[in-house]
């Protein structure tokens, strides 16, 4: 296909592609595993996972290519190198988008042929079903039939993948029935917790959300992503404020927490303090927890608009 066709893509597709290129990072698809055991592609995969965390994911997809070239039979290789190529597609032209998409997509694919029980391949693998145009591969029924597999191995990610699919066909009540049977079944894990409280939000019930998250709260009270998350929430909405404040101190006040794909950066964690000070009157606090944040992460946005709302 020649450059000049590919410019002619339907606005309603790139938004499609777009879509799609920014859900196969959202967090159940995009968490950071330990080294990998010593095998002949380790160490270019931990290379890999390294360029990763420092955030260069094209370095990172050439270190998983090698360690594919040494390995081709490793699906963990494979999911990697589609996340890899995931994470760029964000910034990517419109002209490259479709091959990039295509790419992710078969590293999935190849993923779970060599590892079923590879389930954030398979995660990746529905949000590409629903996201994409049926012209590139999407396909709903397909996505169902990734959801089946997951369930039969992880009821709540099951539950999860089921949520993700109703919302896909604008079945809100579907969609809360499915969250709400996955923090049944899981009631001390965060992940359906998190899901449950961010559609609460979206769909413009705000209390609710607060009380899923206070509800797992005090089952669970040092609880750093749900901490995070009520602190985001009352940020956005400038309600409970003085409970937010004193749970994003609490989770300051630890010295270091493990990364995974739910927990906050320091310098996001900051920034969210910043906001909450910021709607309480609190200027200069304000101001000092958004330059705390910038002094951790210089480039991040949160701290940036937060300043920019204080002036």
């Amino acid at each position: 296909m020649c450059r000049k066709s590919l410019l002619r893509i339907p606005p309603s597709l790139r938004s499609l592609l777009m879509l799609l290129l920014l859900q196969l990072l959202s967090p159940s698809v995009f968490s950071l595993p330990s080294q990998a055991p010593a095998s002949p592609g380790a160490a270019d995969f931990n290379a890999g996972m390294a360029h990763m965390r420092a955030g260069n994911p094209d370095r990172a997809e050439r270190s998983f290519e090698r360690a594919i070239e040494k390995e081709p039979r490793n699906g963990t290789y494979h999911l990697w190198l589609g996340n890899a190529v995931g994470q760029q597609a964000q910034n990517a032209s419109v002209v490259r988008q479709p091959f990039m998409a295509r790419r992710i997509r078969n590293s999935f694919e190849r993923a779970v042929a060599l590892d079923p029980n590879l389930l954030d391949a398979r995660d990746g693998l529905i949000q590409f079903y629903l996201a994409a145009p049926s012209v590139m591969g999407g396909d709903v029924n397909k996505a169902r039939e990734q959801q089946a597999e997951i369930a039969k191995r992880d009821v709540v990610r099951g539950h999860i993948a089921a949520a993700n699919i109703a919302w896909h066909g604008r079945d809100t009540v579907a969609t809360e029935r499915a969250l709400r049977a996955a923090v049944a079944a899981a009631p001390d894990s965060a992940a359906p917790v998190l899901s449950l409280g961010a559609r609460q939000y979206n769909w413009g019930r705000p209390a609710d959300a607060f009380a899923t998250y206070e509800g797992f709260l005090r089952r669970h009270p040092q609880n750093i992503p749900v901490r995070y998350q009520y602190g985001r929430l009352a940020a956005l909405t400038g309600e409970n404020l003085t409970t937010a404040e004193r749970h994003l101190r609490g989770i300051l006040a630890v010295e270091e927490w493990p990364p995974n794909n739910f927990s906050p950066s320091k310098a996001a964690a900051h920034a969210r303090l910043g906001d909450v000070l910021r709607r309480q009157g609190k200027r200069d606090e304000a101001r000092a927890a958004y330059n705390t944040a910038l002094g951790l992460d210089a480039n991040l946005q949160l701290a940036k608009d937060g300043l920019r709302a204080l002036n």
